[in-house]
């Protein structure tokens, strides 16, 4: 892989009146605040970080690599440095949570077992973490790695934990569910009850995510026609946790009438699901 390719990716991702930083690179740490100035003004002034952040010199991989559940002990310290630094640069801006991947199906272990093990111990001390710089981290869900891919086991590794949650991403819970021979819908209704966070972005399947990547949100995109029910998860998310961050895990260069279509969709399916909840609250 060129050393173009290994790039950190300084990835910008608006959300419902937040925006998350990913991947970037120590380097471009001094020009974050003239970053978020324009954003807090669109509206985005609360903040959490993506580790990571920064990608520490001479991590060469994709910035969604992680070793956490890799058989190697150096390169599960080394995810977990790397995951140290994201909490400590995020206590310093004054983020609201950090999320983590825990997997990566291409390196990780493939005993189910020693995964679960690696899992369990990971997040322990990523609690620690979490605990030392009073910032919450959320783990998020994927179903890639072949000997730890049932939301029961997340559930079981993250929940124990006071100072971690769940982050649900849309696109690869579906294709992670795709993947196992599972429904989403019943991914998401285990995880829904932890879920601190959203990562939002959809997709028609394995195919059209390996073609397109993650596909901005727009009101056209029906179920019917082999999208994600976008609606159905946040219900399912928002019925647990109404304060759950919404975040659009696309980044933008140029916000056009396309992409505000999907922010405006999204918000007003959050308004919409928000106040049935409360209406139903004040029904004796």
């Amino acid at each position: 892989m060129s050393a173009a390719m290994n790039a950190a990716a300084r990835l910008v991702h608006r959300g419902l009146g937040r925006v998350e930083l990913f991947d970037f690179a120590a380097e471009d740490l001094d020009g974050i605040a003239d970053l978020l100035a324009p954003l807090a003004a669109e509206g985005h002034r609360r903040l959490s970080l993506h580790s990571p952040l920064p990608r520490l010199p001479g991590f060469a991989q994709p910035g969604v690599t992680c070793y956490f559940l890799n058989d190697d002990d150096a390169l599960r310290e080394e995810s977990l440095h790397q995951l140290g630094r994201t909490i400590e640069q995020a206590a310093e801006l004054g983020a609201d949570y950090v999320v983590t991947h825990l997997t990566y199906g291409r390196t990780d272990t493939r005993d189910p077992d020693r995964a679960r093990a690696l899992a369990h111990t990971a997040c322990e001390r990523i609690a620690a973490l979490a605990r030392a710089a009073d910032m919450p981290v959320h783990i998020e869900f994927a179903a890639y790695t072949d000997a730890f891919h049932d939301p029961r086991d997340f559930v079981a590794a993250v929940t124990p934990h006071a100072g971690l949650g769940i982050c649900i991403d849309s696109g690869h819970t579906v294709l992670g569910a795709a993947l196992r021979g599972r429904n989403y819908h019943d991914d998401v209704r285990v995880l829904a009850p932890h879920a601190r966070s959203l990562h939002l972005w959809n997709t028609r399947g394995a195919a059209d995510y390996r073609e397109r990547g993650h596909v901005p949100l727009h009101p056209d995109q029906r179920p019917a026609d082999g999208w994600i029910d976008i609606e159905a998860v946040l219900a399912a998310v928002l019925a647990c946790n109404a304060d759950a961050a919404v975040v659009f895990e696309y980044p933008v260069t140029v916000v056009d009438e396309h992409i505000v279509a999907g922010y405006r969709w999204v918000e007003a399916m959050v308004d919409r699901l928000l106040e049935a909840m409360q209406t139903q609250t004040r029904i004796p």
